[in-house]
This record gives structure tokens, C-alpha cells and sequence, in this order.
């Protein structure tokens, strides 16, 4: 069964070969080595991974786009909060979206925009965002997939695609 801390290894491993180094990729997502092996492994069982540890496009993009609002819904937590922006909000899809309230955010000392508080997908992800901006960016996209309208899906899928080719 697929974790969320598998979510933020699969879109850490998007534009890689392969994974190299289980010690380079836990520290990137802020995992232990074991956690990110095991992750991995949940991750070749789904069908996401080859057995050379490369990612399969195709099925990555049908799961990101079609199971992964369903396994991990966007949980707003109901409070006005300031943390990092998010979704729509975030830098990724900055210009491409109005919004006419408050915008989606991971609470937190680290962020400087006040709106909606929610969970993001893994505890670790905003560490994780705040020291890599690829993986922000990708971590945007995945909430944008977990809980966006139609349009905010439909543009972090074409984004994750792009990616993935």
C-alpha cells in the first residue's frame, strides 16, 4: 500500500534517471535511508518503479492524475494560518489563477503568507519545499492534483507531463 511519504519520494525521482543514492534521496526528502528503501520498494510493488529503480512515465502520470486525490485528499484544517502558499497559490502557478479569498497554505514559522491552513501531503514536506524549490514546486502541483478544480488539475497535469517526457 501506497504511503504518503512515497508521494514526496515519486515526485522527487521525476526527471532523475534512476535513484543513485538512497542516502542523497533521503536526504532530499527528509527521510531516514530505510524509510526511503522501503518507500522505493512500496513504489516498484505499485507498478510506478522498474526493477532498475526508474520511474514508468506513463503509469506515474495516470496515478498522480486519477488515484491520488482519492488515496490523499487535500484536508483543509479550517483556520486562518501563515505559512508557505500552496496549489494555485504557490510560485509554480503564481500568474495563472485568480483567487478572491484566502489562498491555500502549509502552516508554518517559515512561510510569510497568511490564508487557509492545510495539511500537506507528508508532515516533512514543507522542510522538504523551504530547501528545494523543484520539489515545491512539484509538491504545488501534487496538492493541485489532490484537491484543485478542474482547471488547477488539468494545468498540474500538463506541468507534471512536461515533466515526465
Amino acid at each position: 500500500m501506497i504511503k504518503a511519504q512515497d508521494i514526496v519520494v515519486l515526485v522527487s525521482l521525476i526527471g532523475e534517471n534512476s535513484v543513485s543514492s538512497y542516502k542523497k534521496l533521503s536526504g532530499r526528502v527528509h527521510l531516514s535511508v530505510s524509510e526511503t528503501h522501503a518507500a522505493v520498494k512500496r513504489l516498484e510493488e505499485a507498478g510506478l518503479v522498474n526493477s532498475d529503480r526508474r520511474l514508468i512515465n506513463r503509469n506515474v502520470s495516470e496515478f498522480l492524475t486519477h488515484a491520488l486525490r482519492y488515496m490523499f485528499p487535500f484536508k483543509q484544517s479550517g483556520f486562518l494560518a501563515k505559512g508557505m502558499p500552496t496549489s494555485y497559490a504557490a510560485p509554480v502557478a503564481e500568474n495563472n489563477f485568480a483567487s478572491t479569498g484566502a489562498v491555500p497554505v502549509w502552516s508554518g514559522s517559515k512561510g510569510n503568507v497568511y490564508g487557509m491552513a492545510f495539511e500537506p501531503i507528508y508532515p516533512s514536506a514543507t522542510e522538504v519545499a523551504i530547501q528545494d524549490p523543484v520539489l515545491y514546486d512539484r509538491l504545488a502541483l501534487v496538492d493541485m492534483l489532490r484537491g484543485g478544480r478542474l482547471r488547477e488539475r488539468i494545468f498540474a497535469q500538463n506541468k507534471l507531463n512536461d515533466i515526465l517526457k
